[in-house]
């Protein structure tokens, strides 16, 4: 076991080193690799300079990025703020939905009364309707929501995978 996890560990330095050489813009500073049986400690220096010079870059570039992207962000929202599309939003353009989104449409009576419903009713209620039959659901008018409107409403069939989704 002790083999194969050195043989591992080998190659996976092999390829970070090999990986690092032909990416860094900094190729040219490394030292030949023959420098390293004559001066170790003077070519693992350098070499270690050398990564820290690559990490800086690196590091560098991703901030640029980031900055870019943070500005790209505010001239978006200056320009939803100049053209009225201004919306309150929440983490990355997400916001949660209230009660009534989470609820659904509401019954004339103000929601369940009891728990107790019919098992049809509530087949009838659910968001996931087998054979594409029709469905209403109930809207609150303009301003007044004791008013309920019926809307039919159309909804694919479901399909099946392995007629596991009836």
């Amino acid at each position: 076991m002790g083999i194969t996890l050195s043989v591992l560990f080998s190659l996976a330095i092999f390829v970070s080193v090999e990986s690092f050489q032909r990416t860094t813009p900094f190729a040219d500073m490394l030292p030949p690799a023959e420098e390293f049986w004559s001066h170790p400690f003077s070519f693992v220096a350098t070499y270690g300079h050398i990564y820290k010079l690559h990490t800086d870059h690196v590091s560098a570039q991703t901030n640029e990025r980031r900055r870019n992207m943070a500005d790209d962000v505010q001239k978006r929202s200056r320009y939803r703020k100049a053209h009225g599309l201004e919306k309150e939003q929440g983490l990355l353009g997400w916001t949660a939905k209230t009660d009534a989104e989470l609820l659904g449409p509401t019954t004339p009576t103000g929601g369940i009364s009891s728990g107790q419903q019919d098992t049809q009713a509530a087949r009838e209620a659910s968001p996931v309707n087998s054979g594409g039959e029709e469905i209403t659901a109930s809207i609150p008018a303009r301003n007044d929501p004791s008013e309920l409107i019926k809307v039919p409403e159309k909804r694919p069939p479901v399909k099946r995978w392995l007629g596991i989704w009836t």
